[in-house]
């Protein structure tokens, strides 16, 4: 249950930086380059993602499975 809610929390982050970029470029004329950061901003999103994956794969405590059984 736990993993599930932070994928979703992890999907809304992406929704989140993906609508306000979207809006920006939308809104402000000379925002051409807010679709650039955008793409960023949801690299680096991801990449945190994967870095708290590996993180907890090389936990000591780390049974391969997604619950704390």
């Amino acid at each position: 249950m736990q993993g599930e809610a932070l994928c979703a929390l992890s999907c809304i982050q992406f929704s989140g930086v993906l609508l306000v970029g979207s809006l920006i470029y939308r809104v402000w004329e000379d925002g051409w380059w807010v679709d650039s950061a955008t793409a960023i901003v949801i690299a680096l999103l991801f990449g945190w993602e994967g870095f708290k994956m590996v993180r907890w794969a090389q936990d000591k405590n780390f049974t391969g499975g997604c619950c704390a059984h």
